[in-house]
């Protein structure tokens, strides 16, 4: 019982997520049209003109971060949060009247999640996968797995994955992989020598 409320819970908390981004959605859509109308208001404005370019401003910083969120909670990967915290740290350097210190704090935030994201990610961080036959054509598998590789005419996935292996001098056993720009191809299982199960790995970032 425990265990069974446990998963549903957390099947429960996706839709949640989903839920919460509708809502965002719509306040951003309708956010985003007022901002859009008030652009006119800067022919009727009484204030300064740095005033008004400033509420601009902190409007359009809030709107992107709202955006970014409804990424981040519709696809959980580390590039989506690295995205939202420099969207917001961003809006407090240009937006928010802050001290020369606090700006500087500010910049090395981003220079350290700039340096993050370049240096201690890798493509392979956030992916999806999906277990195929070996039997299965390569181009078939580009419609299950939602890839694109580059296969000869009629070519069978675990041949595919045999001759980039060859081609990289590697050894064809359980386990071996083969690394095409954002997609990984693993071999998952074989018999009597014969790859039977491909396991596809895609990036999502």
């Amino acid at each position: 019982m425990r265990k069974f409320l446990q998963v549903s819970f957390y099947e429960m908390s996706f839709y949640v997520e989903i839920l919460i981004s509708l809502i965002l959605m719509i306040v951003l859509l309708v956010s985003t049209f007022f901002l859009a109308v008030d652009i006119l208001g800067i022919f009727n404005s009484q204030g300064s003109i740095e005033t008004y370019l400033h509420n601009f401003l902190n409007q359009a910083m809030s709107i992107a971060i709202g955006v970014e969120l409804i990424k981040m909670l519709s696809k959980h990967t580390s590039a989506t949060i690295i995205e939202v915290l420099l969207f917001a740290i961003a809006r407090h350097v240009v937006v928010d009247q802050s001290t020369s210190l606090d700006s500087l704090w500010s910049i090395l935030a981003i220079s350290v999640l700039f340096a993050t994201r370049k240096y201690l990610f890798t493509n392979f961080d956030d992916s999806t996968n999906i277990i195929v036959r070996g039997s299965q054509k390569v181009k078939i598998a580009n419609v299950l797995a939602r890839v694109n590789l580059k296969g000869q005419k009629g070519e069978l996935l675990r041949d595919f994955v045999v001759r980039h292996l060859e081609a990289e001098e590697k050894h064809v056993t359980i386990g071996a992989a083969v690394y095409l720009n954002d997609v990984a191809l693993r071999v998952d299982s074989m018999k009597d020598g014969v790859i039977t199960r491909v396991e596809i790995i895609k990036s999502l970032s």
